[in-house]
């Protein structure tokens, strides 16, 4: 086998003992950054040669196991393979997939990640099934290709005629300047220009047409590259506050937190006064991209500043956190805030930030920050957005959200505004581009019904509603790279032949509702939509469609009932006429099924509403709207439900006992709520809120209070044990704060002036209280 010298071919090692599968590596590394698509298939090959001979070696039958899938499978089972070695197998095998069914799939991002994957395989392999104690080397990725100057074709071609020599110059088209090529491989349209495969850099010209790139010729991408672009695993993923690529310019979608930090900037153009601006958050909240806008958009402004966009972040090994904030923050120390001139913007988490003012300074003290801090009440119940007092600037992106409170339930111009840049039409939208051009090389996969199916504003609706619910009901943190991603994620399906190729089912499993339920190892969005999968609802309207489509023949005239949506009665046309599908098929295209409808019909929507939260989120706006009405009433229902949960002798007296005792003592229940410090607002649409309900109780002639946050699990919980549920011990556990809050509400009643006592056998109720004379007196009820 003609390879290149020991030292500079990677998979040398595993030569003598699979030499088609190192054969076929040698032969990826040559064309990866030529044609990338074909090594991609090449590393499919390279897998392949991998399983034959472990098949080999197991002396495994292979008669019934023909599949790659199949084989990997296989393997898996009986454990001859772990987990990371499945994945770096199945990784392969799906790229490989789609660069053979796919002519527009040319990633050299993931070549090169199979790159990896192939390392790592045959280096399982020869530490798995061979006895050499060779040094392995380490991994390095292959290099491009060098493309000579003129001085270098010079010396080329003298050296090439003197060690052959050659005098004829027509001898020349012998030649190929790789020394390690196979001169069988060698033929005319060998060349291949640098700039045909450059990447294109993500600019726009002024009417959104993609420019040429200045470095090569822009090679036009199919949408599939283009929705790719979008996944966490994309170059244009990195979050850097000092880069902002054309493409994320374009995804770029202004937000209220951005501009009026823009407004601040403004205003403090050209001042030489000392100025630090506080841009406090939390992890994923978009402290990073807004920094690299605020740079591509205002460089002569933000050039002013000093940016340190990590707290955590440390100038040398020897510091920790704390020390490396210290020294970053002597110019607004007590000791030097009045002198220094300078002007800093910092992006801290808000846990750093409180760590910081509390913490005991060695070098200096920071009082006039400390203060600062506190005044803003940054860590209080208040809505705080926004505080300035020179030379100090506070913004919170902890009350600025990705959804918005309206009387009706939660939007979010946000997201709907991302959708848009994806899915509108018109020469500025790339994705939109990708896609015409596609269909006008008759190009369509599942990915182009998907994108189409996407369209539908209805189906945006209901999706941006599934996230937000993840937000709220989950508590996940999703960061604007999170919803991109998860967008490539519905859209994008494991097959990617041509949708003429599918089956009707192949077609609905790979469909935009099937990928946003099914699909929960994507992310952790996708995990939490999953349990919001409308088929785990089971209500009268998802009974009434069992019914039907059980015992009709003719399913025609319930998709005339439910699906309007273009789409998607193309997906179902198939199905019209029910052939008695076997159990398992007819499973999966009712859920099939049903989740298109839940995504495309708004009134079998509101059949399947969950009523706790939509109290919830009810509650939530009026809370944070100030509306004594709404708020008396909650405190009320509030009030029964703690009743409910401790237990109660009669009205106003709770549980002091376990309900099970042989007699029960009761305390009168006398607090007063803590009404939320909130100005009444008139906005119909909330943009900054607190998004939990916060209550409390104080004691009657005292100072003491007892708080407490109220999010949406402990909610659903309540509203159960108001519905007459019981709690378990696990809901006590899991529900913490709540009863922690419970037991300081307690020691609130006036347990030590009057006791209630029930004997449930006899019926009775006694009450033991203090006198006059502050003596302990029993008495009958």
């Amino acid at each position: 086998m003609n390879t290149r010298s020991n030292n500079q071919f990677l998979f040398k090692f595993i030569e003598i003992y699979i030499p088609n599968a190192s054969q076929t590596a040698y032969k990826m590394e040559q064309i990866i950054f030529a044609d990338s698509a074909s090594a991609i298939v090449k590393a499919r090959l390279f897998a392949e040669e991998i399983l034959k001979e472990v098949f080999k070696i197991e002396k495994i039958d292979t008669t019934y196991i023909s599949s790659f899938y199949d084989k990997i499978l296989y393997l898996s089972a009986n454990e001859i393979i772990l987990k990371d070695i499945q994945h770096s197998f199945d990784t392969i095998r799906r790229s490989g997939n789609r660069a053979a069914h796919d002519g527009t799939y040319d990633d050299l991002m993931a070549a090169l990640q199979l790159h990896k994957e192939m390392y790592r395989l045959a280096v399982w392999f020869y530490e798995t099934y061979t006895s050499d104690q060779q040094k392995i080397p380490p991994y390095r990725s292959p290099t491009a290709p060098v493309t000579p100057g003129p001085e270098d074709i010079k010396n080329i071609i003298e050296s090439y005629m003197k060690e052959n020599n050659k005098t004829d110059i027509s001898s020349l088209k012998e030649y190929k300047h790789d020394e390690n090529s196979k001169p069988e491989e060698v033929n005319d349209n060998t060349i291949v220009e640098e700039s045909e495969k450059e990447e294109f850099s993500g600019e726009l010209s002024e009417n959104g047409v993609h420019q040429k790139n200045l470095i090569g010729i822009e090679k036009e991408r199919s949408l599939f590259q283009e929705i790719s672009r979008l996944k966490d695993s994309a170059k244009e993923a990195i979050e850097n506050a000092n880069e902002f690529s054309g493409f994320k310019e374009y995804l770029h979608v202004d937000r209220r937190i951005q501009l009026d930090l823009e407004e601040l900037l403004k205003n403090q153009k050209e001042s030489t006064e000392t100025s630090l601006i506080l841009l406090c958050g939390s992890v994923g909240d978009g402290k990073s991209h807004l920094l690299a806008f605020l740079k591509k958009k205002y460089p002569e402004i933000i050039n002013e500043y000093f940016i340190h966009n990590d707290a955590t972040e440390s100038f040398s090994p020897g510091k920790d956190a704390m020390e490396t904030l210290e020294e970053l923050l002597l110019p607004f120390s007590d000791e030097n805030i009045d002198t220094s001139g300078q002007k800093i913007i910092l992006a801290i988490n808000l846990g750093v930030l409180h760590n910081f003012i509390t913490h005991n300074h060695k070098k200096a003290t920071f009082t006039k920050l400390k203060h600062f801090v506190e005044e803003s009440k940054l860590f209080s119940q208040n809505i705080v957005t926004s505080y300035e007092v020179k030379p100090f600037n506070l913004f919170n992106f902890t009350d600025y959200h990705s959804y918005e409170l309206t009387k009706e339930g939660p939007i979010s111009d946000f997201y709907q505004s991302l959708l848009n840049k994806i899915l509108q039409e018109g020469n500025k939208n790339p994705f939109h581009q990708a896609y015409e051009r596609d269909l006008k090389k008759s190009e369509r996969t599942m990915l182009h019904e998907n994108y189409e199916f996407f369209k539908n504003e209805f189906v945006q609706e209901q999706v941006i509603s599934l996230v937000i619910q993840s937000v709220i009901k989950k508590k996940l943190v999703i960061s604007t790279r999170a919803f991109l991603n998860f967008v490539a994620d519905i859209l994008i399906s494991e097959n990617l032949s041509k949708v003429s190729q599918l089956t009707n089912f192949e077609k609905l499993k790979n469909s935009l509702p099937s990928l946003l339920f099914d699909n929960t190892d994507r992310s952790s969005i996708l995990k939490s939509i999953n349990e919001l999968d409308p088929i785990h609802k089971r209500s009268a309207a998802t009974d009434d469609l069992i019914i039907k489509l059980n015992t009709l023949n003719d399913w025609k005239a319930v998709n005339n009932q439910y699906i309007t949506e273009p789409t998607t009665r193309k997906w179902l046309e198939p199905f019209e006429t029910n052939t008695e599908l076997v159990p398992t098929l007819f499973s999966e295209y009712f859920e099939a099924f049903i989740r298109m409808v839940y995504l495309t019909n708004p009134n079998f929507v509101k059949l399947l509403e969950e009523k706790s939260y939509e109290s919830y989120m009810s509650s939530l706006y009026y809370f944070n709207i100030g509306e004594k009405k709404m708020i008396r009433k909650f405190y009320e229902d509030f009030k029964d439900t703690i009743f409910q949960w401790k237990g109660s002798l009669k009205k106003d007296y709770i549980l002091l006992s376990h309900p099970f005792d042989k007699y029960k003592l009761g305390q009168k229940f006398s607090v007063k709520p803590v009404t939320p410090i909130l100005s009444e607002k008139s906005d119909s649409t909330l943009y900054t809120f607190k998004s939990v309900i916060s209550v409390g109780y104080k004691k009657e002639n005292s100072l003491e209070e007892a708080l407490l946050d109220i999010d949406y699990p402990l909610y659903a919980l309540l509203t159960k044990v108001a519905e007459g549920y019981r709690p378990t011990k696990r809901d006590e556990d899991e529900a913490i704060k709540f009863t922690e809050f419970l037991e300081k509400v307690m020691q609130f009643g006036n347990k030590k002036e009057e006791l209630l006592i029930n004997f449930p056998s006899e019926n009775k109720f006694y009450k033991i209280k203090r006198d006059d004379f502050d003596s302990l007196v029993f008495e009958r009820e």
